[in-house]
């Protein structure tokens, strides 16, 4: 009889997103945000250009949201970002992929953000971050207007990356580290990697001529 690993994270385990239906969000951002410069509504352009990056963030740092949400302009120097996670107090630090950095970059300069200032800003206050509750609001109501059914949030862009690094690489190893887990086992878990990704693999590999 095989073994069963069951898992809770929160009072609803959230998934990793789909491939079409991320692509499907970030495609609704850009034409949000298109439609605000089309009316002039500064505001609105900005609330657009940072959901979108919100999910370009989440989806290629795996980061957690509350390090996502601390994330200021001092976090990223010519490339190479640094933080002290929020939960783990662990550093990070490591050069961004070339067209991340230059989304980021981009993010910064076309919002005229300068030192100290944070990426993800509320319209509540000066200078201050938006809450966690927020994010998991706006990623929601960006779910929900692509027609999303399953259980998600916020953590579900981390996830998201993580499932899509280990079917691209396959290295669950490198994975693991990345996200400071104890074992592989867990990793697996936490990416809803199953029974029938199992009999996928094992459906469409062969050897032989």
């Amino acid at each position: 009889m095989s073994r069963r690993f069951r898992t809770t994270f929160g009072k609803k385990t959230v998934v990793p997103f789909k491939e079409e239906d991320i692509n499907n969000m970030m495609v609704n951002c850009k034409k949000s945000r298109q439609q605000a410069e089309e009316i002039g509504s500064a505001t609105k352009i900005y609330l657009w250009d940072r959901n979108y990056m919100i999910l370009v963030v989440g989806i290629n740092t795996a980061f957690r949201i509350e390090d996502i949400l601390q994330l200021k302009v001092d976090n990223f120097q010519n490339g190479i970002i640094y933080l002290r996670e929020y939960k783990t107090r662990k550093e990070q630090q490591f050069e961004l992929h070339p067209n991340l950095w230059k989304d980021i970059k981009g993010y910064i300069d076309r919002n005229k953000m300068v030192s100290g200032e944070f990426l993800f800003k509320s319209r509540k206050g000066i200078n201050k971050p938006i809450t966690r509750q927020r994010a998991w609001q706006i990623v929601k109501e960006l779910a929900t207007k692509v027609g999303v059914n399953y259980t998600v949030g916020p953590h579900s862009l981390r996830k998201y990356f993580a499932r899509q690094f280990y079917e691209k690489t396959g290295d669950i190893i490198t994975l693991q580290k990345m996200l400071n887990h104890s074992a592989p086992q867990v990793t697996l878990i936490y990416i809803c990697w199953g029974d029938d990704n199992i009999y996928n693999a094992r459906k469409n590999f062969y050897l032989g001529s």
